[in-house]
């Protein structure tokens, strides 16, 4: 390949990890931050859960199980309380490759989880790992996506 393709093929995947940061960072953040308050019910943890467009939200008992698809990430979530949780999201098609996942004992951010793992989940964990922190930044993309009327999630 000549340097002006590889140079556009960097572009690209510097722009798509950009903008799936600029929409990770302020989601995993808004549903860490609903899995760690003390003060909220199942039944709340479960309503705001909704209007972050998390679908498939199942309660049995004291815990709730999420297993649901979100633009190019899947969601996992275990919640039996607010010191025992555990949240993963994971790269679909063109981030595959990229993990995140939180409980309450700490955090880790992987970019190789899968044997073919894409060049953009390198990019986008060395990215969002620079980004994530508190108090995150609320972006055009997430707000974007928490408003619009049209499922963008499955």
């Amino acid at each position: 390949m000549d340097k002006n393709k590889i140079k556009l093929q960097k572009s690209i995947r510097s722009t798509l990890a950009k903008q799936a940061v600029d929409f990770l960072v302020p989601f995993i953040s808004s549903v860490i931050n609903l899995l760690t308050d003390k003060d909220l019910s199942l039944r709340e943890v479960k309503i705001n859960l909704k209007k972050l467009r998390i679908t498939n939200i199942e309660t049995k008992g004291q815990q709730i199980e999420v297993q649901s698809k979100i633009l190019d990430f899947q969601i996992y979530i275990l919640y039996v309380g607010v010191r025992n949780y555990i949240f993963k999201v994971e790269g679909l098609d063109h981030y595959a490759g990229f993990s995140f996942m939180e409980t309450n004992k700490g955090m880790i951010v992987h970019d190789n989880i899968v044997d073919d793992s894409k060049l953009l989940a390198k990019d986008l964990k060395v990215l969002f790992s620079k980004n994530y922190k508190s108090p995150y930044p609320v972006t055009d993309i997430f707000l974007d996506f928490i408003n619009s009327k049209s499922p963008l999630n499955k």
